[in-house]
């Protein structure tokens, strides 16, 4: 049978055997070291600023504070909490 590890081409090679030292003389053996730290670290930086957005875009769908307001004429209204938009400023008097 066929493990994953055998057909992704994964090698466990213990460290003090001979084919550990000899991946290590052919240099084969991969580090993280020159424009793969670089590469990864962006990478990194986009997945986080991506999925800083989604959750926030989550928490301002799902989370947001909401109130009724009866109007001058008995109509029912929604208001969306002013904290969580921001767009009304502080009430004045």
């Amino acid at each position: 049978l066929l493990s994953l590890a055998d057909y992704t081409g994964f090698l466990y090679v213990r460290t003090g055997t001979p084919e550990y030292v000899r991946l290590i003389e052919q240099g084969s053996l991969r580090t993280f070291g020159g424009h793969t730290t670089v590469i990864a670290a962006f990478f990194s930086a986009f997945v986080s600023m991506l999925m800083f957005c989604v959750w926030w875009y989550f928490g301002k769908i799902y989370c947001t504070a909401f109130y009724y307001v009866k109007g001058p004429r008995g109509r029912v209204s929604m208001k969306n909490d002013v904290t969580a938009y921001g767009e009304e400023g502080f009430s004045e008097g």
